[in-house]
């Protein structure tokens, strides 16, 4: 069966998170108002990198069970595409780091949180953040050259792994690629293979047309007549079975069909999302 790999220093299993750094990611969630896209993506992307590393913790040790990269895509002022590595010391050929490097490399800020105070009150508190990825926006949308770009990294990485878990790409955009169709790009990534299958594409879609979130659809008929919507479901796989069996336990609806992708995702799908698509490789020893 694929995707049933133990994964192990030894045999590690990687995440490749693509973020959609466009004008367009300025704008406001369709279902929050008050928060822009850039914020959401940034913060959900800071918050799924500090739940790996908690996965990986054994007491003090940090063991290198997973290598994560993420690039960011933009345009300059005249239309050239920008990928952007954005773990430190990494380059867009070069983007992973061990989980244990990637702790290493971040930056850490103080937040005021409110928590309940155990008598049925809440109390501000001070608590301790990790950060890796800071909100950036501007022009256009290089979807294509940042899969591209992916593939290529993605692609070494197997070759460098061939026994390991196959290497999930996560794509966090609004669905507006400016340079051209990118399912064929996309599906350039699905066609890489490990030993223990094909290389997993998945999409979280940060509309702004209004209405529900429509997670982990079956059919392209669970969709609305938006281009972009289409485009990212046939962009995306389908969900293993680990992770389907992660959505049924937060009593989510999915079957064998259901693709890894989310439309019109607000902040709570976002993060849900993230958990459930790096649940995919969970066989930690």
């Amino acid at each position: 069966m694929p995707y049933t790999a133990d994964i192990s220093r030894a045999n590690p299993a990687c995440f490749l998170f693509l973020i959609d750094q466009s004008g367009s990611m300025t704008q406001a969630l369709a279902a929050q108002p008050g928060l822009r896209k850039m914020d959401q993506a940034a913060d959900a992307i800071n918050r799924i990198l500090d739940t790996i590393s908690q996965r990986c913790s054994q007491g003090m040790d940090i063991r290198d069970y997973f290598h994560i990269g993420v690039l960011g895509y933009s345009t300059n002022a005249t239309g050239g595409p920008i990928v952007t590595s954005i773990l430190p010391g990494t380059t867009p050929d070069q983007p992973f780091l061990p989980i244990s490097q990637v702790v290493d490399v971040a930056e850490v800020e103080e937040r005021q949180v409110r928590e309940s105070d155990g008598a049925g009150g809440l109390v501000e508190v001070a608590r301790r953040f990790p950060i890796w990825l800071r909100p950036h926006a501007e022009y256009g949308t290089p979807m294509c050259q940042a899969l591209e770009v992916a593939a290529q990294a993605v692609g070494e990485w197997a070759g460098q792994h061939p026994d390991s878990f196959p290497p999930i790409v996560i794509n966090v955009s609004d669905g507006a690629a400016s340079d051209g169709n990118p399912e064929g790009p996309a599906q350039g990534i699905a066609n890489l293979q490990t030993s223990d299958g094909n290389a997993l594409m998945f999409n979280i879609h940060l509309s702004d047309s209004g209405g529900m979130p429509t997670l982990y659809p079956d059919s392209e008929e669970r969709l609305p007549p938006d281009e972009y919507a289409l485009t990212m479901f046939r962009m995306s796989s389908p969900l293993p079975e680990s992770s389907r069996s992660q959505a049924a336990s937060l009593d989510l609806s999915v079957n064998e069909n259901s693709r890894g992708y989310v439309f019109n995702a607000d902040g709570t799908a976002l993060v849900q999302f993230l958990d459930i698509g790096t649940r995919a490789a969970s066989n930690l020893q």
